[in-house]
């Protein structure tokens, strides 16, 4: 294997990689409001070209440009990896120790949003095809490469640019490098994601907003929307909308041996320890709590805005009210189907005058523990990390995994070499100068594993 050519190149050009990693998280690339996404794609596609790509920048109408790569070589086999360069908005800005598009480099820590999820990973993978053209070396296998932009706002286009493109796309495997290292710095490989249904409920019960006095006559739409939402979901987190469960599969014998096999209770721990919790809901402890996190689906509050919010007192009835909710979906699950259900339900339940609009659809997926590309990830994980892989037979959260799995039939595994806890998605988002090249030997261990497999 060259991964020992490649370690040494590293020691010598690693400070040139970290370099590049940093000009591209100086682009902002915001997908919820289209900021810097074309700049962004462009540095990309020259990055790219640089490491020795062959690149095509694949457009469609109103979407976001997906980056296409291709390195050919003399290997039977041929591996597709996926990552995104879009990232999350930054705010809240005050809660930044510094500018989330400056990269700066504190405590050895570079910061900026994006470093974690998922530019870093994005870049491995680059410049991982770049240590095999310094050193003269072919790729241990065919690689194609798909970096979209839109991930963040659920990949509303990534379907139509699957099924235009869907010949360029032949594989034998798919990796999706946009995960990262568990508490204890191990790598986390996710054998599946969760689907996932977006939507937005909304009420609105006037024309203009009221004063408050005029509560005894004029219905209150955030009280509606509490009405309606304390139907949908028990205290514990069980969801009480007629049908949900009827497609919830009972996880296999062997995606409770894959979970027995993980240090759960280091991941637990992590988390409490992060988030400043004591327990979680419903009391729920060690492989228990891991089942319910892995194996149920959720119905979540993830915003609501309605009346007055500012600084003070202002009394006023609201006319209208509305709230997003993220229903995540196991395996066998359909979100098309589930919002009939929630449409049904609230109907049904008195909530005509609730609006609800579909934001976004992602379908679960899955990939067998014994799929050739999963032993490949777990071996190049173990030679790079030293360590034993936590592998799960899915992961909590939700992406467009679906695509590989369900309409290009390709096992895939999700994995990547975000550092542990990176707050992803908040403030202080951050990967390390070892993070980062250690992925771009993860990245290039992948290739050589999975051209043995």
């Amino acid at each position: 294997m060259k991964l020992a050519e490649i370690e040494k190149l590293l020691s010598k050009v690693g400070g040139d990689y970290v370099e590049d990693l940093k000009t591209i998280l100086r682009q902002p690339s915001i997908s919820a409001r289209g900021e810097g996404i074309d700049a962004c794609a462009y540095m990309l596609r020259d990055f790219m070209k640089d490491a020795g790509f062959s690149v095509e920048m694949w457009r469609v109408s109103d979407a976001n440009p997906v980056i296409y790569g291709e390195v050919r070589s003399n290997s039977p086999k041929t591996l597709l990896m996926y990552g995104h360069y879009d990232v999350q908005p930054p705010e809240p800005l005050e809660e930044w120790a510094s500018p989330p598009f400056e990269a700066i480099e504190s405590d050895g820590r570079i910061i900026a949003r994006g470093a974690a999820d998922s530019k870093s990973n994005v870049m491995a993978i680059i410049k991982a095809v770049e240590s095999y053209s310094r050193l003269g070396f072919d790729l241990p296998v065919n690689l194609k490469v798909l970096f979209e932009g839109e991930e963040e706002i659920g990949s509303p286009n990534l379907p139509r640019y699957i099924e235009m493109y869907r010949s360029k796309l032949k594989a034998d495997a798919a990796v999706c490098f946009d995960g990262g290292l568990d508490p204890k710095g191990r790598p986390e490989l996710w054998l599946g994601l969760k689907g996932m249904l977006y939507v937005e409920l909304r009420c609105k019960t006037a024309s203009v907003d009221a004063h408050s006095s005029l509560a005894p006559l004029i219905d209150n739409p955030a009280w509606r929307l509490i009405q309606a939402l304390v139907s949908l979901r028990s205290p514990d987190g069980s969801i009480l909308i007629d049908g949900w469960y009827d497609d919830v599969r009972v996880p296999m014998e062997e995606d409770i041996k894959l979970i027995e096999d993980t240090d759960y209770e280091a991941l637990l721990t992590g988390l409490k320890k992060h988030f400043k919790v004591d327990r979680f809901l419903s009391g729920v402890e060690g492989i228990d709590a891991l089942k319910k996190l892995l194996f149920q689906p959720t119905c979540n509050i993830a915003g609501f805005n309605s009346g007055y919010t500012g600084l003070g007192a202002k009394t006023v009835l609201p006319k209208e009210a509305y709230v997003k909710l993220d229903f995540r979906l196991v395996y066998d699950q359909n979100p098309y189907r589930l919002l009939e259900n929630l449409e049904k339900y609230l109907k049904a339940k008195g909530f005509e005058d609730i609006e609800v609009k579909a934001l976004n659809f992602l379908e679960p997926s899955k990939t067998p523990p014994s799929a050739p590309i999963v032993r490949a990830v777990a071996s190049a994980a173990s030679e790079v990390y030293s360590l034993k892989p936590q592998i799960y037979p899915n992961s909590p959260g939700s992406g467009p995994d679906y695509l590989f799995t369900k309409r290009l039939g390709l096992n895939s595994v999700w994995t990547g070499c975000a550092p542990p806890l990176s707050n992803a998605h908040a403030p202080n988002e951050y990967t390390t100068r070892e993070s980062f090249l250690k992925g771009v030997l993860f990245a290039s261990s992948i290739m050589e594993y999975y051209s043995r497999s």
